[in-house]
């Protein structure tokens, strides 16, 4: 029997809608849903975030919900492409119409089923529920490319370069998806308008297949039996399915901790990471699929090309300095770790262009566009006839996301925190290489089989251990690493009192080294919130929560008290709390080892959220996150995140955040009340708002209140008799910014105004702006 069962853009299909849907048609609706699916995947990772945390063990487990319904869906299309091309299209019709449906109304199904039913503190229960939420759409989407390879298959001479290059449409629409929703959609729709966007763009490919199906070349019941073959795939091939799908996810979740120390966690950075990092495997399907028609008779060589030339430049990449990055803008700082940058290179201070981050990860991730190229070369070795490229196409990538399952799981709970980015990087190396040895040994050659493994394991030695304290620029000098499931936390002395403590080179913490001295700025009466407590006298908080540990000045600073009794310190991060710990020094130590204070690793959304469904109550919260514009950090400062503060505070209690503009702005909204007394904290109170005509200064905070430490900015606090006062009711005309909210995280998402030069920012202080019509000055009164 010929190989040949139809042609989809030979003569039958030469000339206007028959050859445009032939040749192009197909490709469309795949970008198109490709585009749809990372719009999506963005969208509701936002929003399970807001509800089952953002922590590393809650973003592992949506990443394995997608990739186990994508696994299922592959699967489940090895039946149903045993019914015929023309009946394939119709279900890939179909199901872009369904996932379509659902993506139109998915964010207030997610919302609406999780606070109902979703009100476990369990991850577990929090990970089975949305995986029965979101599996009918995503394991559709798991269906769509094998069945259009079953509609598209040509013959066996093309058969790599028909999937690799729709696999490679497919991706190349999600690498564009990612770029969009990122930098564009997010920012002017919101989650719910994104997914409305992607949910058109279903219908859109719904409609290229429907409109195919007059254009489908129709075949004999013989020829459409012949064509309805399932492939048969050895055991060595499925594990190297596996291998390679494990090497994937691993590569770019060791990838995207690299790029972040690089560039930091700007909002910026994750969607062009992602983009370039999709269209590197986009490009390595077309590769791989071209190389394996090419070479079709000789696959285990063109197998040792792409894991070889891989390996060598995953190596490199680990092994080139930092340093290099600057010239081309892509070595990045905070403001806050910025100030060890020497005057000349000040403009590495704040976010890279998207530009310089677009190319240096299209550099730096060069290995991704050979071995994702092992995927087509891989589907092609399995595939001995043309009439079951549908259901091998199938059967390979369902064995390729349960690896990619691994991958994350594995990499991102177990390897990382056990043998940090360098040892990983080596283990991702060898299990890769141990997939391309088992299809080397199937065909008995050894010796290359050898030669490969020497190669794997020559590159995974070479790998630095110690990768991260090569980051050195100017009298920026990375001495301490903690790297755990949550990232990456790199300590940077520095010579003034404090050690930066930074999670993926952005700004989180530092720790007290010694107390302050001559030329040191620090008033301990302005974070212990003392001024609050003159202002308001009945306000005595007896039970803290701090969300953050920051620079660990309030939780210090608040030990002081004689009425405090509990200090919950929540940190998502327990490799921040690690370094602190570690580097802390002085009296400032205390607060790891005093029995008032509870330090928790939790998101701290979840855990307020949590908190209040077992009923506690706070007498004073302090939102310690400092820069809430870094990937996730909004999360906390949403109006709805607010109002659950709100909820937790007992009458009378006080939220204290950082003075920003944008939290007034917020939490005004919410409180309908702040204070504000010029330095580092406005207040937001739970209840009617305070009217002060003085600040009495009594015995029980008199010794905070006149806590004055070496170094100080030279004013006799202890002897200041006005203190001035500023009284919020309602938002100041120049402190009015875009609404933060869940669906409309304006906070963290705000590139295309900046460009269209629309942007309010919400970054501002307040002592920036005139306040004046809103403060006055009320005498201190000792008591």
């Amino acid at each position: 029997m010929s190989d040949k069962v139809h042609t989809i853009d030979g003569p039958k299909a030469a000339s206007g809608l028959a050859f445009w849907l032939g040749a192009n048609g197909f490709k469309a609706a795949l970008f198109m849903s490709g585009c749809a699916a990372l719009a999506y995947q963005v969208a509701w990772q936002r929003a399970l975030s807001q509800i089952i945390g953002s922590d590393a063990v809650s973003t592992v487990l949506v990443v394995t919900i997608f990739m186990i319904c994508l696994g299922l869906g592959s699967e489940l299309a090895r039946i149903l492409v045993k019914s015929g091309e023309r009946r394939a299209l119709k279900l890939y019709a179909a199901i872009e119409i369904v996932v379509a449906l659902y993506g139109f109304l998915s964010i207030p199904i997610i919302r609406g089923v999780n606070a109902s039913i979703g009100t476990s503190d369990s991850l577990t229960a929090g990970f089975l529920l949305n995986l029965g939420l979101l599996s009918i759409p995503i394991i559709g989407m798991g269906l769509t490319t094998p069945l259009i390879v079953h509609v598209a298959k040509e013959s066996l001479s093309n058969v790599g370069r028909v999937a690799g290059g729709l696999y490679g449409w497919n991706i190349a629409g999600a690498a564009f998806g990612a770029l969009v929703t990122g930098l564009v959609l997010i920012e002017l729709l919101g989650l719910s308008g994104t997914t409305w966007v992607a949910a058109s763009l279903n219908f859109a490919a719904a409609g290229v297949a429907i409109a195919a199906l007059s254009h489908l070349p129709l075949r004999s019941k013989n020829t459409v039996a012949s064509g309805n073959k399932s492939a048969s795939i050895a055991f060595n091939s499925a594990l190297a399915a596996v291998l390679f799908g494990f090497g994937t996810l691993s590569i770019q979740i060791l990838y995207f901790r690299v790029l972040s120390n690089y560039l930091t966690l700007s909002t910026i950075v994750f969607p062009m990471v992602l983009c370039a990092y999709l269209l590197l495997m986009a490009g390595g399907q077309w590769l791989g699929g071209m190389l394996a028609d090419k070479y079709a008779h000789d696959l285990r060589r063109v197998v040792i090309g792409l894991f070889v030339i891989g390996a060598v430049l995953f190596m490199t990449a680990l092994r080139m300095p930092p340093s290099w990055a600057s010239t081309i803008g892509a070595l990045r700082f905070t403001t806050f770790n910025g100030q060890l940058v020497d005057v000349q290179h000040t403009p590495l201070i704040g976010d890279a262009s998207p530009v310089a981050v677009f190319v240096f990860s299209l550099l730096l991730m060069l290995p991704v566009l050979f071995w994702s190229g092992l995927f087509p070369v891989l589907f092609r070795h399995v595939i001995s006839s043309v009439d079951a490229a549908g259901g091998g196409f199938a059967r390979v990538y369902s064995l390729y996301t349960v690896g990619n399952v691994l991958g994350a799981f594995v990499s991102g709970m177990f390897l990382l925190p056990l043998l940090g980015t360098g040892g990983s990087a080596a283990a991702t190396i060898v299990v890769v290489a141990a997939g391309c040895a088992t299809l080397m040994l199937s065909g008995g050659a050894r010796r290359k089989t050898w030669a490969l493994l020497a190669v794997g394991a020559a590159a995974a030695a070479l790998v630095p251990s110690n990768y991260y304290e090569t980051f050195k620029f100017d009298r920026y000098r990375v001495t301490d690493v903690f790297e755990g499931r949550t990232g990456v936390a790199t300590v940077v002395p520095t010579e003034t009192f404090y050690t930066i403590v930074d999670i993926n080179r952005t700004a989180s913490a530092s720790a007290l080294k010694r107390d302050p001295g001559p030329g040191d700025q620090y008033e301990a009466w302005r974070w212990n919130h003392s001024d609050l407590m003159a202002l308001d006298p009945q306000f005595r908080p007896k039970n803290v929560l701090v969300i953050g540990i920051g620079h660990a000045y309030l939780i210090d600073a608040m030990l002081d008290f004689p009425f405090i009794e509990k200090i919950t310190v929540v940190d998502i991060s327990s490799e921040i709390i690690s370094a602190v710990k570690a580097h802390t020094e002085g009296p400032s130590k205390r607060i790891f080892s005093d029995p008032r204070v509870n330090i928790v690793v939790a998101d701290g959304r979840r855990y307020i959220q949590s908190a209040i469904r077992r009923g506690e109550k706070y007498d004073l919260i302090q939102n310690k996150i400092n820069e809430p514009w870094h990937a996730g950090g909004s999360n906390l400062f949403t109006r709805e995140f607010f109002a659950e503060e709100k909820a937790l505070l007992n009458e009378g209690g006080y939220l204290s955040t950082r003075p920003l503009v944008g939290h007034l702005s917020d939490g005004l909204h919410v409180f309908e009340s702040a204070i504000f007394t010029g330095y580092y904290h406005v207040y937001f109170r739970n209840g009617a708002p305070l009217d002060p005509d003085r600040a009495t200064v009594t015995t029980d905070i008199r010794n905070a209140w006149e806590a004055k430490l070496p170094g100080g900015r030279g004013r006799e606090e202890a002897g200041r008799a006005t203190l001035n006062v500023v009284l919020l009711n309602n938002i100041p005309p120049l402190a009015v910014t875009d609404a933060n909210t869940d669906d409309w995280p304006t906070f963290e998402y705000y590139w295309l105004r900046q460009v269209l030069g629309t942007w309010a920012s919400p970054r501002v202080g307040l002592g920036s702006i005139d306040l004046s019509n809103s403060s006055r000055t009320v005498p201190v009164i000792l008591n």
